[in-house]
């Protein structure tokens, strides 16, 4: 890179020189002499060096804008002398200093020792082979040559389509195999053209290590810049377009995000900050992540902020999330910044970086962990010129939607028993692997007087990712896919949000291109209006005790049906009855180079008489416990049932039985498999503890417990085992919003009982957060989670839980809890 750079000044000096112009050829001398020592590879570039090279490039390029517009430059008469001077004397400071590189005893400093330093030390007449020879392999083309082949290249995909649809609805095979011909080659075609107008992300994040520079030194900050999948492409109005949102992201983390170095020193983080720009594809997009190693974002300090603006209530403000308040940011007119300067503090910038990335079709996520930093991503799409698409009918019409915003395509029957939509606060959902989709119905969005679906009624949905959450949009049918032309709206149009342009369809017919950010604003599904946002995050939380919960059904002897949760189930299989062996008093079967050892609900002889029949297959539930998995054998399995029906623990007694599930037409009996597995296998484990629990009895009506679960069943069991003690439970859905109330509330809790496998935020990193509020670092913790092995248990003692017990051990439990809450009242 020295000898690159070393050879391009030493070129610009001897043209500049043969041309007339003295003063840049004055300046590009003396920037040839001062890099020297550096090129000789006996002395490294200091701070000193740097700045007056950058100074010198500088003029030198204000200079060659001023030439090619034909202005004088008569600043440049003025700097030069300054310029010259100063290369020449950060030249002798760097000769003062001593060599970087230690020369035997004897030899000339000067002259480098490495061997391979004297190879190259006059690389001048192979580098300009090496030029010639790329020269003669490429040529320049004007960008409006490459946008003119392009406009073509999109009206030969059009006529493409028109083609293949119409051999669509001609018999000749001969003109059907030409259809085909001509649609290899077009794509091929498409596709090389595409690449003339790729090009690598580095062109514009290289420059960034100047910005960085420039900044970490008028902010008194040292700051790295490191920039990893440069060489991702992507095209080039899109990198133009992207260019001023990284720039205003950049210079953000340098003023906001980095922290002086007494104060990082303070923290026990290094004196340097660093920034790091990574690119790479990802599912057909360019994703492009910003790093920096700063203070990250303040929640309390934003919504304060917030409040102080008139945006929330005080009220408000206490339920706000995390999320909510990082996305404050993106507000116009919101800053945290104490005083404004010439980097930042006026409020703009943030706001305009989401809406210039929208507007190319891309989205802006944030994440931000306090006093550790700040990561903003970007999603941008390949090309805005051609894209796959899906098509679409809805109300007679025919729609497109991008590829890249569609996740998956679901068709729900009339008859489809528990997988049928349903209505929640007057907005309709579907229930997709246990998460709960928001539905938007196209006809309803292009006329709200559209009758809403019937029941019954077979209904497609196209399961969209807008902005990294997923709504599913009802369409009346779904036709192809295609490869599309974009072509911009007309102006009569460009105010309807839920569009993003136009195209030709094979047929001729126009289709709108669906904007599916844009129907998701429409909808408002992504941001919550300000006013119902503190009693939306209340029914949030009350709405815990009427989620659904997934069981397995199946049936064992002639009564009642039975089930377990599904997440229990590790899988389902089937083995011939002559497979099971015995080994000792316990049936085993060989199961993945493997033996599973086998139980039964009700006497073990049923297992003896299923094996007087070898063909007969046998239905076994495999589990997972401790790290070690077991059959229970079953004689059918039924179903899957998602129910929000309560459990009914009234009749409960000792053994497997939890409960009852009191359906409209049947009872079904709900069955605890661990306890199955210990009763049969004696598998009785303690409790894994880091302190001794004393079994003493207390009040429990004066204490009051965070309950921490995300899986409805197990949260109705343990808060029922609680209530019926006598103690008063809160509960929380998952690790972060547990996290927000405990924010809310301050240290209220004698106790906090956590799941470990939860989403948005698991058990490990709500218990690192707990530990790591003042206000929490004492509260007495327990880990509940079917997981049972080493690797849970060593890692829940690692971030602090004080206990780490098995789901669905009421008794343990109880003790559990009143030991360490009295633990905590000697403490």
């Amino acid at each position: 890179m020295i000898d690159e750079l070393y050879r391009d000044i030493h070129s610009l000096k001897g043209t500049s020189y043969l041309f007339g112009f003295e003063l840049m050829g004055q300046i590009a001398h003396a920037m040839e002499s001062s890099l020297e020592l550096v090129r000789e590879g006996t002395h490294v570039p200091n701070r000193t060096l740097i700045s007056a090279l950058f100074n010198a490039s500088e003029a030198l390029e204000l200079d060659l804008e001023c030439t090619k517009i034909r202005l004088p430059n008569h600043q440049l008469s003025e700097l030069t002398p300054s310029l010259v001077s100063g290369l020449v004397a950060a030249a002798g400071e760097l000769q003062a200093l001593a060599s970087t590189v230690s020369a035997p005893a004897g030899s000339d400093p000067s002259v480098p020792q490495d061997p391979a330093l004297a190879v190259i030390e006059k690389p001048e007449i192979r580098l300009a082979k090496e030029k010639e020879v790329e020269a003669l392999a490429s040529i320049r083309v004007p960008v409006s040559l490459l946008d003119k082949l392009m406009t073509l290249m999109g009206e030969m995909v059009l006529v493409r389509n028109q083609v293949l649809q119409y051999s669509n609805n001609v018999e000749s095979l001969d003109f059907q195999t030409l259809s085909q011909r001509l649609n290899v080659v077009t794509s091929e075609i498409q596709g090389e053209m595409m690449k003339t107008r790729m090009q690598p992300i580095g062109n514009i994040t290289s420059k960034f290590h100047r910005v960085v520079r420039d900044l970490g030194q008028e902010l008194s900050k040292n700051i790295t810049f490191v920039m990893e999948g440069g060489e991702t492409e992507l095209d080039k109005s899109l990198l133009e377009a992207i260019k001023d949102p990284l720039t205003h992201i950049v210079r953000n983390s340098c003023d906001h995000g980095i922290e002086i170095p007494e104060v990082r020193k303070k923290a026990g983080k290094p004196e340097g900050g660093s920034i790091v720009i990574r690119s790479f594809h990802e599912g057909g997009q360019v994703v492009i992540e910003i790093v920096d190693d700063g203070k990250g974002l303040n929640r309390d300090a934003l919504v304060a902020k917030a409040v102080e603006k008139g945006i929330f209530t005080d009220a408000q403000a206490k339920n706000v999330s995390e999320k909510d308040a990082f996305n404050l940011i993106f507000a116009p007119g919101f800053s945290t910044a104490a005083k404004v300067t010439n980097v930042s503090g006026r409020g703009v910038g943030m706001d305009v970086v989401r809406t210039n990335i929208e507007k190319i079709g891309g989205s802006v996520a944030l994440s931000s962990r306090l006093g550790k930093g700040t990561t903003i991503r970007l999603k941008i799409p390949l090309t805005l010129a051609i894209v796959p698409a899906l098509i679409v009918n809805s109300a007679g019409n025919r729609f497109a939607i991008p590829q890249v915003k569609l996740v998956e395509l679901l068709r729900v029957e009339g008859n489809s028993g528990s997988h049928q939509i349903e209505t929640m606060q007057g907005v309709q959902v579907f229930r997709l692997r246990g998460e709960i989709l928001p539905l938007l119905d196209l006809n309803r969005i292009l006329d709200e007087n559209h009758p809403v679906a019937s029941d019954g009624q077979v209904v497609n949905i196209a399961v969209l990712n807008a902005d990294n959450f997923s709504f599913g949009l009802i369409l009346d049918e779904i036709l192809d896919t295609a490869d599309i032309v974009v072509k911009p709206l007309s102006r009569a149009l460009k105010s309807l949000n839920i569009y993003s342009g136009a195209t030709i369809l094979g047929d001729g017919s126009v289709a709108l291109i669906l904007d599916v950010l844009g129907l998701a604003k429409v909808a408002r599904i992504t941001e919550e209006t300000h006013a119902s946002n503190a009693t939306g995050r209340s029914k949030e939380i009350q709405s815990v005790h009427s989620e659904s919960q997934d069981f397995l059904v199946f049936k064992i002897g002639s009564g009642p049906k039975h089930a377990m949760p599904l997440g229990f189930v590790h899988r389902l299989e089937e083995f011939p009855a002559s497979q099971i062996d015995r080994t000792g008093h316990n049936r085993v079967v060989r199961y993945r180079d493997s033996i599973l050892p086998l139980v039964t609900f009700g006497a073990a002889e049923r297992i003896d008489s299923l094996a007087e029949s070898h063909d007969e297959p046998v239905s076994i539930v495999v589990v997972e416990r401790a790290g070690v998995l077991y059959g229970i054998q079953v004689d059918e399995v039924l179903d899957i049932l998602a129910t929000s029906v309560s459990l009914d623990r009234t009749l409960v007694q000792d053994g497997c039985i939890v409960g009852n599930l009191v359906m409209p037409d049947e009872l079904i009996i709900v069955v605890d498999p661990f306890e199955l597995i210990r009763s049969v296998f004696h598998a009785d484990e303690k409790p894994a503890s880091v302190k001794s629990v004393s079994p003493i009895h207390i009040d429990p009506s004066a204490h009051e417990i965070l309950l921490v679960e995300d899986t409805a069943f197990f949260r109705r069991v343990v808060k029922d085992v609680l209530d019926r003690a006598g103690y008063r439970v809160t509960v929380a859905g998952d690790g972060l919003e547990a996290s927000e109330l405990l924010r809310a509330t301050g240290p209220r809790f004698s106790l906090i009982i956590s799941d470990i496998e939860m989403p948005k935020m698991n058990g490990f990193e709500f218990a690192t957060f707990v530990r790591a509020s003042a206000e929490h670092s004492q509260t007495p913790m327990m880990g509940l989670s079917s997981r049972f092995d080493q690797k849970y248990i060593q890692e829940a003692k690692r971030v602090g839980f004080d206990l780490y017990l098995e789901k669905m051990r009421p008794e343990v439990l109880l003790q559990s809890v009143a030991g360490l809450i009295q633990n905590r009242k000697a403490a």
